[in-house]
C-alpha cells in the first residue's frame, strides 16, 4: 500500500514569503544553510506516513479558517535538530483553539497527537551549530485564513514541501 508523509500547515502568500526571505537574509552569515523558501510553512499538525486511501478524508479538513495572526517575534536556536527558527513568544488563544479543534477531528480519524506542546515556528536555516548573540530580527506578522494539507517529498536536493489538492500535489 502506498503512503505519503503528510502534515497540516499554514502556507504563506508571496508577500509574506518575500518578507521572510528579506528578514532571513539579514541573519547571514550563519554556520548553517538557509531553507528553501518555496516550502516555508508553520506546521499545525504533523501526521507522518499516511496511506493514500486516507488522503481524501484529510483534504476535507483543509480549507478556510477564521482569520488570525501569528506574530513571529523571536529567533531561537534549537541545538538538537540544529535549526534556527522564527518563533512566537505568545501562543494566541485563537491559534491554540484552531489546532486543538483540528486534532479533535484527526483523533476521530485515528491519528494520535504528538505529546510535545504546540510551538508554532518557521525554520529559517538547518545545520546551525551555533548562533551569535544579537542577530537582527523584527517581529513579522503571519496572517492566517487557510489550513493546507502538505506532503513532504524526498528529492535529490533534499526534502520539498508541497501543498496537496484533490487533483494531487499543487505545483
Amino acid at each position: 500500500m502506498t503512503s505519503r508523509r503528510l502534515f497540516f500547515a499554514f502556507w504563506p502568500d508571496q508577500r509574506l514569503r518575500e518578507a521572510l526571505d528579506a528578514a532571513r537574509n539579514r541573519l547571514f552569515p550563519l554556520s548553517g544553510r538557509p531553507v528553501a523558501l518555496a516550502g516555508v510553512h508553520v506546521t499545525a499538525a504533523f501526521l507522518g506516513a499516511v496511506s493514500e486511501a486516507r488522503v481524501a478524508a484529510l483534504l476535507a479538513l483543509a480549507g478556510p479558517v477564521p482569520p488570525l495572526t501569528i506574530t513571529l517575534d523571536r529567533l531561537e536556536h534549537w541545538p538538537r535538530p540544529r535549526v534556527l527558527v522564527a518563533a512566537t513568544t505568545h501562543l494566541p488563544d485563537d491559534l491554540r483553539d484552531l489546532v486543538n479543534g483540528l486534532w479533535q477531528r484527526l483523533d476521530r480519524l485515528g491519528f494520535a497527537r504528538e505529546t510535545r506542546p504546540y510551538r508554532p515556528h518557521v525554520t529559517l536555516a538547518r545545520d546551525v551549530r551555533s548562533v551569535r548573540t544579537g542577530l537582527p530580527w523584527a517581529p513579522l506578522a503571519w496572517p492566517i485564513d487557510r489550513l493546507q494539507l502538505v506532503e513532504s517529498v524526498s528529492t535529490p536536493d533534499g526534502v520539498a514541501y508541497r501543498p496537496v489538492t484533490a487533483a494531487g500535489i499543487a505545483g
